[in-house]
């Protein structure tokens, strides 16, 4: 009994927090990747599963969530992950500004496209590069903090922030890189070229029964190997695409502290 009404908790506590997550849709600030505010709000559909996702992006954007804390620490552009084919945007969106902005960060999430065919990876790579010079040249516009800008994915997002990471890294790539459970980012066990680390601090995160979970070690090592600073956790179980559920496994439950005593550490 003790169990199924904990599973009842559980199961009502992610409608909740999914129901906020799609009516505040349309009350974020929200620009285009040229600085142009009133973008409308992508349509975000409520699953079963309490993940809400974006299938479609007709305008690439950042959605802005500012941090009460002044001054903040810097800003984190947050890229949720979905495979390219939609955007899980609450569990690995929203409800990761809230917990940032408790650390003191502001928050830009990414707004890249999806399900775009064949020039899907193409155009996301082209939203997250120029997301990342918005943020870098007139962030101070938007009332963002600018000390530090740092990037932040989820999965799919993760290759986007890594690939950002290195394509960036000849000019003004990001101050550091957060990559929760990152996929694709290895072949044979051996980091890709287009996202290999090349100087960006790095945060890696993934669980040990993850079906990606090469991709990370493979990323860790070759920062280890480059001699980039990379503070890697791998957990013995946790699965993939957990997020910021409302309730994680057991194994992930200290990702956002790792994270927050990571970002402490960033000189």
């Amino acid at each position: 009994m003790k169990r199924y009404r904990n599973r009842i908790i559980v199961v009502l506590l992610g409608l909740v927090m999914s129901g906020l997550s799609v009516a505040q849709g349309a009350d974020i600030r929200r620009i285009s990747l040229d600085g142009k505010e009133g973008v409308p709000a992508p349509v975000a559909e409520s699953g079963g599963d309490g993940i809400d996702r974006i299938h479609k992006v007709e305008t690439p954007a950042l959605e802005l969530f500012p941090t009460a804390q002044k001054p903040a620490r810097g800003t984190i552009m947050v890229c949720p992950g979905g495979g390219y084919g939609i955007l899980a945007i609450n569990h690995e969106g929203y409800f990761v500004a809230k917990k940032l902005n408790e650390f003191g960060w502001d928050v830009a999430i990414l707004l890249y496209h999806v399900s775009a065919g064949k020039e899907t990876r193409e155009l996301a790579i082209a939203d997250a590069q120029a997301a990342l010079t918005l943020l870098q040249k007139r962030g101070g516009e938007f009332g963002l903090g600018t000390t530090k800008i740092g990037v932040m994915g989820f999965s799919a997002g993760g290759h986007l922030a890594a690939r950002l990471t290195h394509a960036t890294a000849a000019g003004t790539p990001p101050d550091f890189a957060v990559l929760m459970y990152p996929a694709y980012l290895e072949q044979g066990g051996k980091v890709l070229e287009e996202v290999a680390p090349v100087k960006t601090p790095a945060f890696v995160y993934v669980a040990g029964d993850d079906k990606y979970a090469p991709s990370a070690i493979a990323y860790a090592a070759a920062c280890q190997e480059a001699k980039i600073p990379c503070d890697f956790t791998k957990t013995a179980h946790g699965g993939h695409g957990f997020g910021l559920k409302p309730v994680l496994p057991a194994d992930v439950k200290d990702w956002p502290d790792k994270l927050h005593t990571f970002l402490d550490g960033l000189k």
